[in-house]
């Protein structure tokens, strides 16, 4: 691919050394280069509106790009198990002209960008994320976050080698999908045995689906559909050239086809006649993981939206036992954000003889009371900020049975944790003092958020005093009695304490004791 020409003539060992140093730190960029400047000058030729850039998956050999279009297109258009009929009425007249399901109204009712790696999963991802939409728009934007490796491991829909979003969407409609920490998604086949136990039991589904349209889908149908029942799931063709999208709306340019891939439309711009999608290719690509493509990608050589899957709304987490639950959590609500400690509140039947109620949060036990009121102080802070689902089991003392509480999603939003430390200065006596008998040294501290104490020391290791302190910057004075000291050079230093349990030491002062 590079070639070296050799001519005769002598050179120093450094020069050979910073020949080939140039040599082999070029050349790779020089190929990829070139490819890229294909793709501009195509999209410059034929009048194209997007920007083409090195992206996280643009230097892909061509294989590992086949795998991030896993879509198994002939399964996907033979799946038929559809709830309804295709919608057929025509609502441009009073859609509004842009529709972007991120901000909805004033609230978000899309999950955050995900990543299927090297694994054909696109099918998995798009309807998840269909799903986690459904979701959040019946929570009015609590945030969840699904498990796609459900989808890979235990549906039958497919595998790292590629898959339907069809049949992923009936088992989705028949099964559901419990939250990401049930079964964390690693990018390969893996065993449905390491999901986490009886997780069908509690599930997030659909009530149904349907395809958007019974013959040729329309940019009319899939905007239908987006205005009346929210996020979709689309099927498209891809090209080489839209592996190096950064920004701008997508149309077909240049490169070769190399394979079918699943996405989520969640909205469309008539003003620039486009979709709003978003990929699942991470957010080093396109617009932070997101790209807008033409509507005239749906008859052209896309085939946008070919096959579209529409939702029809969202069912609860399903519990096995339709009785009347022997426990309710009582606090915190369905949908709330929590942040910092939390109290939990679980009832129980009136009369009834409960001995135990074990409190579980996501599947794992957190913790156990055997005293009523039965209550329990969870720590939001010791767990990911997120979607995260709370569940009780009571245990009746004379039976011995035991019955389970309606699961309740919560969103945990707790702020970053305090990792700057605070700063802190001795403000007298100044440098090269000689000090004797009662000395008042002051000193002053800083932090971000808030502090806790000052420490005093002399010569590094000896304590002179400390002082419990709070606010964001505080000035405060210890007193020291040097004579019962050693006489001499002598360092004073100070520690400053946040409330976070972050410290930073002063800048030592050197003195003499006299």
């Amino acid at each position: 691919m590079h070639q070296i020409i050799t001519r005769k003539f002598y050179m120093t060992l450094a020069s050979i050394a910073l020949a080939f140093m140039i040599l082999f730190a070029t050349a790779p960029a020089h190929a990829g280069s070139k490819q890229l400047d294909n793709i501009r000058a195509a999209i410059k030729a034929k009048g194209g509106k997007w920007v083409a850039d090195v992206t996280s998956v643009s230097e892909l050999t061509l294989e590992e790009k086949k795998v991030r279009a896993g879509l198994d297109m002939e399964e996907e258009l033979s799946a038929s198990n559809n709830t309804l009929d295709p919608l057929t009425n025509d609502l441009t007249t009073v859609a509004p002209a842009t529709l972007d399901w991120r901000n909805e109204g004033g609230i978000n009712y899309v999950s955050p960008v995900k990543n299927q790696g090297s694994c054909g999963s696109c099918w998995a991802f798009a309807t998840t994320a269909a799903l986690e939409s459904q979701v959040m728009i019946f929570q009015k934007g609590v945030l969840i976050d699904l498990s796609e490796q459900i989808l890979v491991s235990c549906s039958g829909a497919g595998s790292c080698a590629g898959g339907s979003s069809a049949t992923a969407s009936n088992f989705i409609r028949d099964v559901g999908l419990p939250l990401e920490s049930c079964f964390g998604y690693v990018g390969t086949d893996n065993s449905c045995d390491n999901a986490c136990v009886n997780w069908p039991t509690s599930t997030y589904g659909i009530v149904g689906w349907h395809r958007a349209s019974s013959t040729t889908t329309t940019v009319n149908d899939i905007k239908n559909s987006l205005y009346l029942y929210g996020p979709v799931v689309a099927t498209m063709y891809v090209y080489n050239d839209f592996y190096s999208y950064r920004t701008g709306v997508y149309s077909y340019t240049t490169g070769a086809y190399v394979g079918a891939h699943a996405i989520m439309v969640v909205g469309y711009d008539d003003i620039n006649q486009c979709f709003l999608v978003k990929n699942s290719w991470g957010t080093g690509w396109g617009e932070a993981g997101y790209f807008k493509i033409a509507y005239s990608e749906v008859t052209g050589t896309s085939r946008f939206g070919y096959s579209t899957m529409v939702y029809e709304g969202h069912e609860e987490p399903v519990i096995i036992d339709p009785v009347l639950p022997d426990a309710e959590i009582t606090s915190p609500a369905q949908g709330s954000t929590l942040s910092g400690i939390t109290a939990i509140g679980v009832s129980t039947p009136t009369g009834s003889s409960i001995s135990k109620v074990d409190l579980f949060i996501d599947g794992a036990l957190f913790s156990s009371d055997s005293v009523t009121p039965f209550s329990f102080s969870w720590d939001t802070n010791k767990i990911n900020n997120g979607a995260h689902t709370l569940k009780a089991v009571a245990y009746d003392l004379s039976s011995g049975n035991s019955g389970e509480s309606y699961p309740v999603s919560v969103n945990v939003a707790n702020p970053d944790p305090d990792t700057t430390p605070p700063t802190a200065a001795i403000l007298s006596p100044a440098e090269g003092s000689t000090l004797s008998k009662l000395v008042k040294i002051k000193v002053s501290a800083t932090d971000n958020l808030g502090l806790s104490r000052i420490e005093v020391y002399y010569n590094d290791s000896k304590l002179i005093g400390s002082s419990s302190i709070t606010g964001t910057s505080v000035a405060t004075v210890i007193s020291w009695n040097t004579s019962k000291v050693a006489k001499g050079p002598a360092t004073l230093s100070a520690i400053a304490y946040d409330a976070a349990g972050n410290q930073a030491p002063s800048k030592s002062l050197n003195v003499t004791l006299k």
